[in-house]
């Protein structure tokens, strides 16, 4: 087992939204580390009556629990890490976990390495039904994070110094995508984020979780948001951005393309034949 900076402290953030199902699971993940120097801040984000009934049972040395008005993620974590003790900080989301060894390799990575700002690692998705996917992140240069968020799945350890080099979280973006924000203004304030090329970190894919309804609702409005905002990274890397949207433009007309020489597509437009021809003479 490899031994971690015991004298460190982890300050760990976990904003809790109406999920009284899963913090303990959380918790637990957090007290079950290897790495023991730790507090932990729990930030109610206006939860329902169910899941406050739950914080207050709980009990347990160097955890307390803040409470604020509804206002999203980035502002609960910010809140969290303004109290913060410890010059490290681990943001996990009350309805995932970390396995044991998380903690004490990224901070050893952190330690060793005074460049790196933030640390994360692949990770596996799980659903409850028991469905369950891996997943790599490969991409951690500002070049990667033009396009896509490919550093972190938004739980993550970092030094306390890097969030505020790089302003903290950006508490506008209440729909999501922050964590792809808050990496981009990471790298671009001049620190560098790693990836420990090992499965650590557990994220559950509920039906109507927030991050579903970004990519479904939300997509197009978020990235508008950061592009504006980091303008001056999307014109430094225009060839880039440019060959990124034409590829995923003849992607999509290759979709559409072949959807329309499909037999369903083919079998639908002639079943809706007669609705047009009537449509046609109403309108008449």
């Amino acid at each position: 087992m490899m031994q971690s900076n015991v004298n460190n402290l982890v300050s760990v953030i976990i904003p809790c939204y109406n999920d009284q199902n899963y913090i303990q699971q959380a918790i637990n993940s957090i007290n079950n580390q290897t790495h023991k120097n730790v507090e932990i801040i729990i930030v109610d984000d206006g939860s329902d009556f169910a899941t406050k009934e739950v914080l207050k049972g709980i009990r347990q040395e160097k955890l307390i629990i803040l409470s604020q008005e509804n206002a999203g993620p980035s502002a609960a974590r910010n809140n969290g890490i303004k109290q913060a003790k410890g010059d490290f900080i681990l943001t996990l989301d009350a309805d995932d976990y970390f396995e044991k060894d998380f903690i004490s390799k990224a901070l050893n990575c952190l330690v060793e390495n005074t460049k790196v700002g933030l640390i994360s690692c692949w990770f596996e998705t799980f659903t409850d039904e028991g469905i369950k996917e891996k997943f790599k992140r490969t991409g951690t240069d500002l070049k990667t994070l033009v396009l896509y968020n490919g550093a972190s799945a938004g739980s993550v350890l970092f030094r306390k110094q890097s969030w505020l080099d790089a302003n903290g979280y950006d508490e506008k973006m209440k729909k999501g995508y922050e964590d792809w924000e808050f990496n981009i203004s990471i790298v671009k304030a001049g620190w560098e984020i790693n990836i420990i090329e090992e499965y650590l970190f557990n994220y559950r894919k509920k039906a109507r979780s927030r991050n579903l309804k970004a990519d479904e609702f939300h997509k197009y409005e978020l990235w508008k948001y950061i592009y504006i905002k980091h303008k001056d990274l999307w014109v430094a890397n225009y060839e880039l951005m440019i060959d990124s949207t034409f590829s995923q433009m003849e992607v999509l007309e290759m979709g559409s393309h072949n959807l329309r020489k499909s037999a369903d597509y083919r079998i639908g437009k002639m079943l809706l034949r007669p609705f047009r021809f009537i449509k046609g003479l109403v309108l008449k």
